[in-house]
């Protein structure tokens, strides 16, 4: 298959898996969450003279993360690629204000530079593996493309993963401080090393490969 041919999937593999609906569930449930600034009403001005920076990142992020899932399934990717172009230029373009709006915010998160490099991090990888992955497709390269595609989304369920992970560390730990600075950093490291994962095993199509 060449770089800019659009993969060949059998119509039994076409409809979404039980891994989609386990990634999409959630993640609808937060993006409507953030969407309606439930976030951003509690947190409220993090940075300093910029009132409005908490809305632009929920919002955006929550859009991003909506989108984001439903470009991945395999059937829009088929047979509505227009869809599917569509629902990646909404996903970049949120991406753009809530990634820079985020990187603004982490270095007032609170927990110190333990959050500030976390969330700082998270923001940083999200902006740039989005940016080579429209890179790649400008050049029709399909399978860099995705490659680039699933890092920007697992960086993207940080969302999803944060809210699970941090009642669970403030149980563990007792108290929201160390928490808060642990979770700044696995609700995206775990999400990439997943992501790693799941590329070495599936095919550029995202059917599993034989054989493993």
């Amino acid at each position: 298959m060449t770089v800019g041919a659009t993969p060949r999937i059998a119509p039994d593999r076409l409809r979404p898996g039980p891994l989609w609906w386990l990634l999409a569930l959630p993640a609808i449930g937060v993006a409507g969450y953030a969407i309606l600034l439930q976030d951003a009403r509690r947190l409220r001005d993090t940075v300093p003279g910029l009132p409005w920076l908490d809305e632009v990142h929920f919002v955006l992020g929550g859009v991003a993360l909506l989108v984001g899932v439903f470009a991945f399934r395999r059937d829009v990717l088929v047979r509505r690629p227009k869809v599917h172009k569509k629902l990646g230029m909404a996903y970049c373009a949120s991406i753009l204000g809530s990634g820079l709006a985020g990187l603004a915010m982490a270095v007032f998160s609170d927990g110190g530079i333990t959050t500030h490099l976390g969330f700082g991090a998270l923001a940083l990888i999200w902006l740039v593996t989005t940016l080579l992955g429209l890179r790649a497709i400008k050049r029709s390269d399909i399978v860099t493309h995705r490659k680039w595609m699933v890092r920007s989304y697992a960086a993207c369920y940080a969302a999803v993963t944060l809210r699970v992970e941090l009642p669970l560390y403030a149980w563990w730990f007792g108290d929201f401080g160390p928490a808060y600075q642990l979770v700044s950093w696995t609700c995206w490291v775990l999400n990439l090393a997943f992501a790693e994962w799941w590329l070495r095993r599936t095919t550029v199509a995202g059917v599993w490969r034989r054989g493993r």
